[in-house]
């Protein structure tokens, strides 16, 4: 790390439960900027995104590294004074988007900014990080973790206003939303490890990934997108592999997709019915 750069943690507190306690039981005087504070989500500061000072080798960056690296936060380092940087990451919350829209914007998601600051050109990149030097992207499996790093001098600083000035545009949008896709599926991986953990067994991360990828992209197929959709989906999916509904023994779950006079819930509440029923013949059988 340069001399004059300090290193920091922004973290995000919808996603470590409990932040402002974590915090403090890691280090006994934590320094901090919470950065919905002096903006309209000032209510909700301790689910949004917090930057804290990262002292090395500290428990904060044991925990960081062990549990929260890869959907819960960022490591960052800049050589701009500490309130200079929480204003202009601050600044960076909201965005706008075509028709005059404004939203959230989970930067520090890793999930997120993945997909978002690495594809800009180098020109872009370096305006759209400021005052910060690097952040750093963690390593996914097979890879070693990546640091996008600022090539020119820093550009004035940008600070929070009611109207965002940052500006997403559609291709934007779109390298986005493959970073909450990559959340959810993540989401759905843990709550089929959770209740189908045989389905898992055997594979590695990356064939997990496409595991989820595959079950949401099947579902919508059939009209499902929604998250509760997808996951009633999986417990098909955990059962029958991610061949399903198309493998020639499935035959009468097809029939049941196939059925106009019902609607897409009640086809699904339907293949559900047909899962049980599988369930309870074999079970019969077994005896």
């Amino acid at each position: 790390m340069t001399q004059g750069v300090s290193r920091y943690l922004l973290l995000d507190g919808a996603s470590i439960k409990n932040l402002p306690t974590r915090l403090y039981r890691l280090d006994s005087s934590p320094t901090i900027e919470w950065l919905y504070h002096a903006t309209p989500y000032r209510a909700l500061f301790d689910v949004g995104p917090a930057l804290v000072v990262l002292r090395a080798d500290s428990p904060l960056e044991q925990a960081f590294m062990d549990h929260w690296q890869h959907h819960a936060g960022l490591m960052i380092e800049s050589d701009a004074p500490m309130l200079e940087l929480a204003e202009y990451l601050r600044s960076l919350t909201h965005a706008r988007v075509s028709g005059g829209a404004s939203l959230l914007f989970r930067y520090y998601d890793p999930r997120v900014m993945r997909h978002w600051l690495p594809a800009l050109s180098s020109a872009e990149r370096d305006r759209m990080m400021g005052p910060i030097s690097r952040v750093r992207l963690p390593a996914k499996e097979g890879q070693e973790e990546q640091w996008v790093v600022r090539e020119q001098d820093r550009q004035n600083t940008q600070q929070y206003a009611e109207r965002p000035w940052l500006y997403l545009d559609e291709q934007q949008l779109q390298q986005i939303n493959q970073g909450k896709l990559e959340a959810f599926d993540q989401q759905l991986l843990e709550h089929v490890r959770t209740y189908f953990p045989d389905s898992l067994a055997g594979l590695s991360d990356a064939e997990q990934q496409q595991w989820a990828a595959s079950c949401r992209e099947g579902a919508a197929l059939y009209g499902y997108s929604a998250p509760y959709e997808i996951a009633r989906w999986a417990v098909l999916v955990a059962q029958y592999g991610t061949a399903f509904p198309q493998a020639p023994e499935h035959q009468a779950y097809r029939e049941i997709l196939q059925q106009q006079t019902l609607n897409a819930e009640q086809r699904l509440d339907a293949l559900l019915v047909e899962l049980q029923r599988h369930w309870l013949l074999t079970d019969k059988e077994s005896f």
